[in-house]
């Protein structure tokens, strides 16, 4: 077949990653465009593709030799973007949140379902070999009858959220932590457990200077299956990039930590002190993140190739944004329990 025509739509700091997803499939697809409102960030990521440089999104979307665009744009610009993306009849990539909002999410994947046309979530969290791992532990029975989960996601967010831009501004982003984090947490909850039945969630600011948005939050509840579950995310943490995910069940446990070495721990009672490292698991504390997007993208260009659906459903990202917004419900409500 003839190599898939990409077009990156932003080239902020997580383009080079998804470059890195489209050069691992050279005989299936060629980045030939970048674009970025700001010209130099363009041209700093196409000139070692031997790709074309945009300043406009509407001339990307136009150009011929573009079979599929990769949108990583700010939040409140998913939405106009990936409408003219579907109009257009290409396949698209859309980074997540997949919208600031669930109207506007399923908007997106409603139309492109009409359309017809390739499309799914960069969800990275679908990729990560710990949680692979976790799967089959819960579909092997080493962990039966769920009773609590625990997620947290660390990053230090300081310099960002101090800058004058995208980040920390509320239009822009829709919140903060929560819904710059939360979509990971909420799509490996549906994934692994199934649906939220209710929850209740808190927030605070501790950096404020240009920032107008929550840097920690935390949400708990009840799962569908009768599981409670209790997530946290931070920008204000001195580590590295990580995620954690506990899993305790009436037998069995399961604790995984990007930062610790061995990632993955099986505890199989009360009494196992030592419990069993989890195999196949690779510690790699600064790789892990980065292998997982380049996965995702690789999947994305695999599945149109193929012409199968790619492993993220786009509606499983749809509805990690209703989650958010619930979440947002009770925190301005004062921390009221909402039901979804």
């Amino acid at each position: 077949m003839t190599r898939i025509g990409v077009g990156v739509l932003g080239a902020g700091l997580i383009a080079p990653m998804h470059i890195a997803g489209f050069q691992s499939l050279p005989d299936l697809c060629q980045v030939k465009a970048v674009c970025d409102i700001k010209k130099e960030l363009a041209q700093e990521q196409a000139s070692f593709l031997d790709a074309k440089v945009y300043t406009n999104y509407h001339d990307l979307i136009a150009d011929p030799e573009i079979d599929m665009i990769d949108i990583l744009l700010p939040h409140h610009l998913h939405s106009e973007a990936a409408m003219e993306v579907i109009k257009a009849g290409k396949a698209l990539l859309l980074e997540k949140p997949v919208a600031p909002s669930y109207a506007e999410a399923m908007d997106i994947c409603n139309s492109a379902a009409k359309a017809n046309i390739h499309f799914t979530i960069a969800e990275n969290t679908r990729f990560i070999k710990a949680y692979l791992e976790a799967e089959k532990y819960l579909k092997d029975g080493r962990i039966e009858n769920v009773t609590l989960v625990r997620t947290f996601l660390p990053a230090n967010e300081r310099f960002r959220l101090s800058q004058d831009g995208f980040w920390g501004k509320r239009r822009k982003m829709g919140g903060g932590a929560l819904i710059d984090s939360g979509p990971h947490t909420f799509y490996l909850l549906k994934w692994l457990f199934g649906d939220i039945k209710d929850l209740v969630a808190f927030s605070s600011q501790i950096y404020k200077v240009n920032s107008e948005v929550e840097d920690n939050a935390e949400v708990r509840g009840t799962l569908s299956n009768g599981a409670e579950f209790q997530c946290t995310f931070s920008f204000t943490t001195e580590v590295p990039h990580a995620e954690r995910l506990e899993v305790y069940g009436a037998k069995g446990a399961l604790i995984l930590d990007q930062l610790t070495d061995p990632v993955g721990k099986y505890y199989a009672d009360p009494t196992d002190i030592d419990g069993t490292p989890v195999p196949d698991i690779p510690y790699d504390a600064l790789g892990w993140h980065f292998a997982s997007i380049v996965d995702e993208v690789m999947d994305f260009v695999q599945s149109y190739a193929d012409q199968r659906k790619p492993k993220v459903d786009p509606l499983d990202s749809c509805y990690t944004i209703k989650v958010i917004e619930k979440a947002y419900e009770s925190i301005n409500a004062g921390n009221r329990p909402v039901s979804l």
